[in-house]
């Protein structure tokens, strides 16, 4: 069998595995920013704003705080929605798993291409075949390709891996055709501009044939030139490109930066999080969806030290090996994976201290490296290899071995990212001390009617981020649910006055006024709301809901239900009377409304509850009891009226 036929059965049998390996993720659900930068974002519905995408960054969510300008990710979210006809994920997964497959078509040519550069082997196609098939199959990178929001990650290392294709080619390079993937690149993602430190590494490695050492000497300033100018065009393009989308593009309520954080903690927090990066690399049994690591102090923490040790170590590795030629690939290897990290774990401190899919490109690097240490620790004992004729079939049988492993986690880690309960459940296994996790557990508790364990987890949450303002909003949520109005709405007061430019704030507790009829107060939330974030599918369709009802202001007045329970004296004219008047302040009158109302239905067991919740505004804790009990005694299911019994119980005993 020749070489090519090996190959192109290796290739068929690796897209084949990749295919199997992710069968089961393209129907997994939206996560995380999802909701405010594709489902609630009114832009991405519509194809016609391609040039609204690249003039305005506001147009890639509808969170204020997180609006950044990545026109290329807007596009590819409006294309996805357009090819689903409507907000289906599937075509969103699909999308994203057809360009991982031509990133691992990219990346076999990329690997034969540095492996080729050593000149160790005269075809080193099937060291760069393990090597591809150990990057798609790697477990770790199932956190990237199942998060949508992160397909800027794995679009953006694609564009890096296709610039460094066409920069090889000599008829591409010499009309600077490798700069267009690399624009791509950056439009797509902030990541994108690596790609202009990582020529110069490449260049100065393999075209000047320089050592990381030979940097220390003045002999070799004349290299250092010859690097420079090289990817001269390059570095200022891409950087000039970087700056002004950074400055001039990216919407002003961006918040780019944690400033509550240290720059020197947060930077040597990072040596224990590339730590943990190198350990889910080799063993990704500790992957979390969103990990708990917090800031790391003192410097001189244990944890901190063993990192800086690895580090230092890792680096070492790469000046050693990179002065001879053939071993030059293990030492691009490892600098790619430091510079590629640099973005997210340097001197600029990001709001997430770490975050398991920000490995996808940096892990290109660790692949390089290590594929190409065994391949020369394979030609170095190829000799004795040879005689053994078992080993001929044990190494690929051990390295398909690795590889299946992998992929089997990756299969596994999709089951995770199925449902929203599954993956936040498994972050408050992996990740205990994370708070986000917490409340996100306890939404999947709430939208399944499990009100008293969401409660129980947004109250750990809340130790752990007491000024979260989404938290504050699904505080009041649960609380409204469990027959708790007067607590829901301090909550979302609370929320407001936390993060006046969280648009969540305004809808969430607009939707909730106008279940009550306090449609005015609702529509001026709904405005503001509107005012920050233009796009908001929910506040769009809300304010078209309130603008459809006519006469709102008498229909929902004390003079209108009044005539309207004069005029037609129904058991549901008087309730929402009582309402009115429980809402106007006006308890008494509301207990007398309930009454006319009992007069007409004596099983009415909203009147009941009506009446309790006026005597706990009067706190006539006794009364209110009575009330409520009635009420549960006609409908024991009745959950508004065992929140109201609580709080008259609760209040009852402070008095004792």
């Amino acid at each position: 069998m020749s070489e090519r036929i090996k190959l192109l059965a290796l290739s068929t049998l690796l897209f084949g595995s990749l295919l199997l390996v992710y069968s089961n993720h393209f129907h997994n659900v939206f996560q995380f920013d999802d909701f405010h930068s594709i489902v609630n974002n009114e832009y991405v519905m519509d194809l016609g704003n391609v040039v609204l995408f690249f003039t305005d960054g506001s147009t890639i969510t509808t969170n204020v705080s997180n609006q950044s300008y990545r026109p290329v990710v807007t596009l590819m979210n409006a294309i996805d929605y357009w090819m689903g006809g409507a907000m289906d994920p599937f075509y969103f997964h699909l999308s994203i798993f057809f360009w991982f497959v031509v990133l691992g078509i990219c990346l076999f040519f990329f690997f034969s291409k540095v492996f080729a550069t050593a000149e160790l082997y005269t075809n080193a196609s099937f060291i760069a075949i393990f090597a591809t098939a150990w990057f798609m199959l790697l477990t770790a990178n199932a956190e990237t390709i199942n998060y949508i929001g992160a397909r800027s990650d794995s679009f953006s290392t694609l564009c890096v891996v296709g610039s460094f294709l066409l920069y090889f080619n000599q008829r591409t390079r010499k009309y600077f055709l490798y700069l267009l993937p690399m624009l791509l690149g950056i439009y797509t993602k902030q990541t994108g501009v690596m790609f202009v430190a990582l020529l110069c590494v490449y260049i100065y490695l393999f075209e000047e044939n320089r050592s990381v050492s030979d940097l220390l000497s003045f002999k070799r300033v004349k290299s250092i030139l010859n690097t420079f100018k090289k990817a001269a065009v390059a570095i200022v393009i891409g950087c000039s490109v970087f700056l002004f989308n950074q400055f001039y593009m990216t919407p002003g309520t961006t918040t780019k930066w944690d400033t509550s954080v240290s720059k020197f903690d947060y930077f040597t927090t990072q040596f224990y999080v590339i730590l943990h990066y190198l350990g889910n690399f080799i063993l990704p049994t500790n992957l979390s969806a969103d990990p708990d690591v917090e800031i790391i102090t003192p410097f001189y923490d244990k944890s901190i030290v063993l990192g800086l040790i690895v580090i230092l170590g890792l680096l070492f590795l790469a000046i050693k090996y990179s002065k001879k030629r053939e071993t030059r690939p293990i030492a691009f290897g490892i600098l790619w994976f430091f510079i590629a990290l640099i973005p997210t774990s340097s001197l600029l401190p990001r709001f997430q201290i770490a975050n398991d899919h920000r490995t996808f490109f940096p892990y290109i690097g660790l692949v390089l490296s290590f594929s190409w240490y065994v391949a020369i620790q394979l030609k170095d004992y190829s000799v004795l290899l040879n005689k053994t004729r078992l080993a001929v079939y044990l190494i690929p049988l051990l390295a398909a071995s690795i590889i299946a492993a992998y992929g089997y986690g990756a299969h596994e880690r999709n089951k995770v990212w199925s449902t929203g309960e599954s993956l936040w459940y498994d972050v408050t296994i992996k990740s205990p001390n994370n708070g986000r996790g917490m409340m996100n557990y306890g939404l999947a508790l709430m939208s399944r009617g499990d009100y008293e364990g969401a409660y129980e987890y947004f109250q750990r949450a809340e130790e752990k981020l007491p000024n979260w303002s989404y938290l504050h909003i699904n505080l009041a949520i649960v609380r409204n649910a469990m027959g708790y109005p007067d607590e829901a709405e301090n909550y979302f007061r609370q929320a407001l006055s936390i993060d006046p430019n969280n648009v969540e704030c305004y809808f969430f507790y607009a939707n909730w006024l106008v279940k009550l009829n306090r449609n005015d107060e609702a529509k001026s939330l709904l405005l503001k709301g509107q005012q920050l974030s233009p796009a908001h599918t929910k506040i769009i369709s809300l304010l078209s809901k309130l603008d459809n009802i006519p006469d709102i202001e008498n229909e929902s007045s004390l003079p209108f239900l009044l005539e309207s329970a004069n005029e037609f004296p129904t058991p549901e004219n008087y309730l929402k009377l009582s309402l009115a008047f429980y809402h106007n302040g006006e308890y008494k009158e509301c207990i007398k409304a309930c009454q006319k109302a009992l007069d007409k239905n004596q099983n009415y067991a909203a009147a009941y509850n009506n009446i309790c919740s006026a005597y706990n505004k009067l706190e006539q804790w006794e009364k209110a009891i009575a009330a409520c009990q009635s009420a549960l005694d006609i409908n024991p299911e009745f959950e508004l009226a065992k929140g109201n019994r609580s709080w008259a119980l609760d209040e009852l005993e402070k008095l004792k």
